[in-house]
């Protein structure tokens, strides 16, 4: 695939912030964003829907002949869409669970999966000016991208955030509980066979610990036009 466009790569654990700074990154550069972690979460509500046991590679491979997963930007927003047979239908605050983000971490590890929509996520960037999170998207999806930033903070920052989230989502939200589900998802998403998480070695590394949102941004912002005045 010829690769024509100009590529922002923003990679990190969970509740590090990754997809708010990435979607007002390309706001502010008017940039596409693309967010992985929603396509991943698509495919997890469709399996629990179905009752399908997410820790089954095969079941849930087999599932994925009758996915479409839909992006599209309206009003600034990014809205995702599932398509199952003839249905379509708008995903975007279904797929915004604690019970699917951590169902998205589980099919993520499954090669099937991630070839599906890997290959989805490389046509989406082939061309245009685009930023993308995730956590394996400077070392497996857009390995060419002309920048590559690794946000981080520590575990107790990240779960602080992450409740704070479902909070203002009016969703349940114990700090001990959530700070047990990040670390749990922190070692499957950086020991999992397929695409670990991992920095790589031309990754801008920023901690946000210590950090406003409105620094985060400020901060990779100037890295991209420093990048593309070159």
């Amino acid at each position: 695939m010829i690769k024509t466009g100009f590529a922002v790569a923003i990679d990190g654990p969970v509740g590090v912030g990754k997809s708010t700074t990435a979607r007002i990154v390309a706001e502010n550069l008017g940039m596409t964003y693309i967010d992985t972690g929603a396509m991943y979460r698509a495919v997890a509500l469709f399996c629990l829907e179905r009752g399908i046991n997410l820790h089954d590679g095969l079941a849930v491979g087999s599932a994925l002949t009758d996915i479409e997963i839909h992006l599209r930007l309206m009003g600034g927003l990014q809205r995702v869409y599932l398509r199952d047979g003839d249905k379509r239908r708008d995903i975007t605050t279904d797929i915004r669970t604690q019970v699917i983000s951590e169902g998205a971490s589980v099919v993520a590890a499954h090669q099937a999966v991630r070839d599906k929509l890997v290959s989805q996520q490389k046509q989406l960037a082939a061309t245009g000016r685009v930023v993308m999170d995730g956590r394996d998207i400077g070392s497996q999806v857009l390995p060419w991208a002309q920048v590559k930033i690794y946000l981080d903070a520590s575990t107790d920052i990240r779960t602080r955030r992450r409740v704070l989230d479902l909070e203002a989502k009016g969703l349940p939200a114990e700090f001990e509980k959530v700070r047990q589900e990040t670390i749990i998802r922190d070692e499957r998403d950086k020991n999992r066979a397929n695409s670990p998480l991992i920095r790589t070695p031309d990754a801008i590394y920023i901690d946000t610990g210590d950090m406003r949102p409105d620094e985060v941004v400020e901060k990779i912002v100037n890295i991209i036009k420093l990048k593309e005045a070159f």
